[in-house]
């Protein structure tokens, strides 16, 4: 395990595995499925778009394990569900480095 991670996210490749209470849960996330995730957002509607993000994402040995920890009487989880996607999209988008520079103008105000 990579000692700079935490210990409930592994990053392998596109593989991000990420342990929610005892439960291993493997995906496989492509720049392509994390688009249409960001693309398929609206204001109004969150949970479906990561629902469906972690849905076709989640390796098939892990689908069963996926279902038992997100869905509550067939429903997913909202929080559950909006908790583990930001993970993901945090590991997804690990090692890019963002800074906000002030501008000239705005230092001499």
């Amino acid at each position: 395990m990579d000692k700079d991670k935490p210990n409930d996210v592994i990053v392998n490749e596109d593989l991000i595995t990420v342990t929610v209470g005892n439960t291993d849960l493997r995906f496989n996330v492509s720049a392509a499925n994390f688009n249409q995730y960001i693309n398929d957002q609206v204001p109004n509607n969150k949970v479906s778009p990561a629902y469906n993000l972690l849905r076709r994402t989640v390796v098939d040995e892990d689908k069963d394990a996926f279902k038992r920890v997100v869905l509550r009487n067939k429903v997913p989880n909202g929080a559950v569900v909006m908790s583990i996607a930001t993970v993901i999209a945090m590991e997804f988008g690990a090692g890019v480095e963002i800074t906000v520079k002030k501008s000239s103008a705005s230092l001499m105000a």
